[in-house]
């Protein structure tokens, strides 16, 4: 799913710069714009997605900012470039920075420039499509995924619950080497567009509670009996559950 995804994604992302090239040459747009108008927003696009997939309030605020600013025209805002609107980015990203707790980290230099110092990261198709794999060996496992895919193998002697939280993911889920506490183990779901393939013993059962809105659960296998029954609830959307006895 991952790859799927990935290609998906950018193929639609550069399919629509090219578009955007095309019909600008072509004169379609009542605003034809230059050629370092055309990069600055792919490149200030590029940067509001990497913002708000890394949840990083400035980042997104002042693409958004210079995006307005390449559109100022059309737009029939050319009487707030440049200070004004970045003013406003610098003000909103505080406000925002304050109500979600985190920190803005910026310094501004004698020429005013504001350059933003947090550290870099990886590539944004490495951020947003990389792969996981832990190991749990407690009785609560909590998993919390988003963009990405995720292995986790469980260990646990005493397994209680697991939590699973994910958006636009690909997650394995290992239970062959993990034991119930009880006669119980409950699974609660919070997905929306995640494939979920969760791997038991053959003697485990299987109680499906879900409350699936255009989603799937499917058993691969049979159970013999005689084990804990895992009990799967909560809420998948656009999903996919699979069950594997093994």
């Amino acid at each position: 799913m991952r790859n799927k995804v990935s290609r998906v994604f950018w193929g639609i992302f550069f399919i629509a710069c090219a578009s955007f090239v095309v019909l600008n040459q072509m004169g379609m747009w009542t605003y034809k714009l230059g050629f370092w108008s055309i990069v600055g927003t792919i490149i200030f696009s590029l940067s509001l997605i990497d913002g708000i997939i890394n949840r990083r309030i400035t980042e997104w605020v002042f693409s958004i900012a210079f995006l307005l600013m390449i559109f100022a025209q059309p737009l029939k805002i050319t009487r707030l470039v440049p200070w004004t609107i970045l003013f406003a980015a610098v003000l909103i990203s505080i406000g925002l920075s304050i109500i979600f707790r985190n920190r803005f980290h910026t310094i501004v230099y004698a020429n005013k420039k504001i350059k933003n110092f947090r550290e870099k990261r990886e590539n944004l198709s490495n951020n947003i499509f990389t792969e996981t794999v832990s190991n749990d060996n407690g009785a609560h496992v909590v998993i919390d995924q988003s963009l990405s895919d995720a292995s986790r193998y469980i260990h646990s002697k005493e397994l209680e619950t697991i939590a699973v939280n994910a958006k636009m993911g690909d997650i394995n889920i290992y239970l062959d080497d993990a034991e119930a506490l009880g006669d119980v183990v409950t699974m609660t779901l919070n997905v929306t567009m995640t494939e979920i393939n969760i791997y038991l013993p053959s003697t485990w059962g299987i109680e499906n509670n879900i409350n699936p809105m255009m989603s799937s659960l499917e058993t691969k296998g049979l159970s013999n009996g005689g084990g804990p029954k895992l009990i799967i609830q909560g809420r998948a959307n656009m999903s996919s559950v699979n069950i594997n006895y093994i």
